[in-house]
């Protein structure tokens, strides 16, 4: 007679392992921290997310430079991966929506945050235009000469 126990553990793959045991299974989920709350698009947060650390400054930062036209700061590569992620008008009312109901930001995904205080940026738009404008002048400059 074949033992079929014996038979399987002899002939499985090494990618199985051991057999789990589900209750320590659902401990580890119960330890995970809670989640933090994101109200932006799943594909656009982490997109942000990954143009953020390309940016390699704090979201504060990136904001403060963007403020004080700060070309040293923003490379203009950076700005132009940036200018993807100017807040929608329905993006920018979830957001204050958010903030009026008195949530405390520090709920807020990473990325929310910095799009929280992305959009409060005054002419946004214009500054982010601009910085790339003045970014690419010299090399527009060089074009027109003979």
């Amino acid at each position: 007679e074949l033992n079929m126990d014996l038979f399987a553990e002899q002939f499985k793959t090494k990618a199985q392992g051991p057999p789990t045991d589900l209750s320590k299974l659902k401990v580890k989920v119960a330890e995970k921290a809670p989640s933090k709350v994101s109200l932006l698009e799943p594909n656009k947060a982490k997109n942000l997310a990954i143009t953020l650390r390309k940016g390699g400054m704090s979201p504060n930062d990136i904001c403060i430079a963007i403020e004080r036209y700060d070309q040293q700061s923003l490379s203009l590569d950076f700005l132009e991966l940036l200018e993807r992620f100017i807040p929608s008008e329905y993006e920018m009312k979830l957001l204050q929506n958010y903030e009026k109901e008195g949530r405390s930001l520090e709920d807020l995904s990473d990325e929310d945050r910095f799009m929280c205080r992305f959009g409060k940026i005054p002419r946004l738009a214009q500054r982010i235009n601009t910085l790339t404008f003045m970014g690419n002048f010299p090399e527009s400059i060089k074009r027109l000469q003979p």
